[in-house]
């Protein structure tokens, strides 16, 4: 594996010693079905050469003449009635996938069944389904080979495909793609095949980069919008095996863009919603929640208007006291705390000033959930669009904004608001520090964090806070991970909950982890995760995690953690 984006990866896929980048169309190869030169080759037994993928033979397999009329209607594949076996070897394969492609529960539930076992390493090949628009998301559940049959189909049927759907190939006036077969000036079925062939070639090779620039969800996103059946796929996915999908995503991602109702259900951005209500614990001396818009520009605190905001809190003598929370979709909620923890500064969404139903119903719950397990002694809010679902489940609350936070007189009244109903003596800066370090530390490491600021202080300026226990660094907030990077002794503390562990034999670490040396990795490690290698909970180094736990105690091969500090 070289590159990977949650359960996609790009990997080599090495066959009798011939090596095909994944993921992979593998081309059946047949004499009526010639396979493109230099590509993956599917071959019945009789016909493999070096490096091809070995089958049985199949209905499809067998020349036009000797080709049963009903197995033309439905080509023959591996799963089908017309099959007679599974591909073998070290390939993890769904099976029967020609019957769920009109039973999307049944295909997501088989797709996770198969990346939550024991064959979640293997190469995983997916039959049928992998025609051009599909093959992003098909990659996202962790497919690695997808046969060509339905390319050779859809050129039987007279259907020109695209990465964006399937078209009427006699019903084209002017052919939209510049491929050889395209731009020859014939049309029959040879040339249809060839473009079929060239248009999932080029989509694998999208697909590769995606992966490798980690931005594959967002390609999802926009391939499912021609078809139905994966629009359902995806949000089934999200909703029915997110935490397999969850499991799988990086702590730490790219950027990205929420441009769709999808995008609300993202791991990545439900796992954010999900730790806030888990983990998440206020600045225990900042007992007033102000709460204001995000804005465009990431993170908050550089953009003009939060800069405003925060001078007025300045201004009016209350700054220390003040619990600033941003009120955004697709996130739901962002302490100013957090700010820098992926994905908070690391998203963009369309602004309309128009909120639907979704988007409101998410700020009503977390506005809920904020104000009842947090107790504030005030609540201001200070919104612009979100203003109205927010307010409508809030009951003792003042409203600062009229719906314009960002005009002067806003500001005044949100300054006068302040000095009139918050007491003058506010906390001592220094210990709103910790306490802002401790809320992070918690969201990071859950209960294990909380120990990491016992007895500590806080130094450095913003955003590179140093956590202080005398002369001993535990750790330190970094601007572009948006995590508490540990030190040894910050490790150290870690390890007494056993959280965040990886356990070694008896040995001393020198370079990286790799998973060989894995023993047991405990269950909350994502990717990007910093992570205490112990041996008898003993600190012996620590890193960042590039396998998930579950790879960790499975995988043979692999850098399993990234180490940055050994005792």
């Amino acid at each position: 594996m070289q590159e990977r984006d949650g359960l996609a990866r790009v990997g080599r896929l090495e066959i009798d010693g011939i090596s095909f980048d994944t993921p992979a169309i593998a081309f059946i190869d047949t004499p009526d079905h010639e396979a493109p030169r230099k590509s993956l080759r599917v071959r019945t037994d009789d016909r493999a050469s070096k490096g091809d993928i070995k089958i049985s033979p199949s209905e499809y397999s067998r020349t036009g003449e000797d080709r049963s009329a009903d197995a033309m209607l439905r080509p023959g594949c591996r799963g089908s009635p017309y099959a007679d076996a599974t591909p073998s070897g070290n390939f993890a394969i769904l099976p029967e996938t020609s019957a769920m492609l009109l039973d999307s529960r049944k295909f997501v539930g088989a797709a996770a069944k198969l990346k939550d076992g024991p064959d979640l390493l293997k190469p995983a090949y997916c039959s049928v389904m992998g025609l051009p628009h599909r093959l992003a998301f098909l990659a996202y559940l962790g497919f690695d080979v997808f046969d060509s049959i339905p390319l050779i189909a859809s050129a039987d049927n007279g259907t020109y495909l695209t990465n964006s759907g399937t078209l009427v190939y006699d019903r084209i006036k002017d052919l939209p793609c510049p491929c050889p077969a395209c731009t020859s000036g014939r049309r029959g079925r040879p040339e249809l095949l060839e473009h079929n062939y060239s248009v999932a070639e080029n989509e694998t090779r999208l697909v590769r980069h995606a992966i490798a620039e980690g931005c594959l969800r967002e390609l999802v996103e926009a391939r499912i919008r021609t078809d139905p059946w994966l629009v359902q796929d995806l949000r089934l996915m999200d909703l029915e095996h997110y935490d397999l999908l969850e499991m799988h995503s990086p702590v730490k991602g790219t950027p990205f863009h929420a441009g769709s109702k999808e995008s609300l259900n993202r791991p990545d951005v439900a796992r954010w919603r999900r730790r806030l209500e888990q983990r998440y614990i206020r600045p225990k001396s900042a007992s007033v929640l102000l709460l204001i818009p995000c804005s465009a520009k990431k993170p908050y605190s550089l953009s003009q208007s939060h800069m405003r905001f925060r001078q007025t809190l300045i201004d009016s003598g209350r700054f220390d006291s003040v619990h600033e929370v941003i009120v955004t979709s697709p996130l739901g909620l962002v302490p100013r705390e957090l700010e820098l923890f992926y994905p908070a500064q690391d998203y963009d969404i369309p602004v309309t000033g128009h909120w639907d139903r979704d988007e409101k119903k998410l700020a009503e719950d977390m506005v809920s959930w904020l104000i009842s397990s947090q107790k504030y002694d005030l609540i201001i809010s200070h919104l612009g669009d979100e203003r109205e679902p927010v307010n409508s489940v809030l009951t003792d609350f003042l409203d600062t904004s009229s719906g314009n936070p960002g005009s002067r007189e806003s500001l005044n009244r949100l300054e006068q608001a302040l000095k009139e109903h918050v007491p003058a003596h506010e906390p001592d800066a220094k210990t709103r520090a910790v306490d802002d370090m401790r809320s992070i530390s918690k969201f990071q490491f859950g209960d294990a964090g909380e120990r990491l600021c016992d007895g500590a202080g806080v130094a450095g300026r913003w955003p590179y806070f140093k956590i202080l226990k005398g002369k001993d660094q535990l750790g330190m907030l970094t601007g572009d991970r948006g995590m508490i990077s540990l030190t040894l002794e910050g490790a150290k503390r870690i390890a007494e909950s056993g959280s965040y562990c990886v356990e070694i034999d008896d040995f001393e670490p020198k370079g990286n982890l790799f998973a060989v040396g894995v023993e047991h990795a405990s269950p909350e490690i994502r990717i990007g995760d910093d992570v205490v290698i112990v041996h008898s909970k003993e600190a012996r180094a620590v890193g960042v995690a590039r396998m998930c736990a579950v790879e960790m105690n499975i995988a043979e091969r692999g850098e399993a953690v990234h180490i940055r500090h050994v005792r």
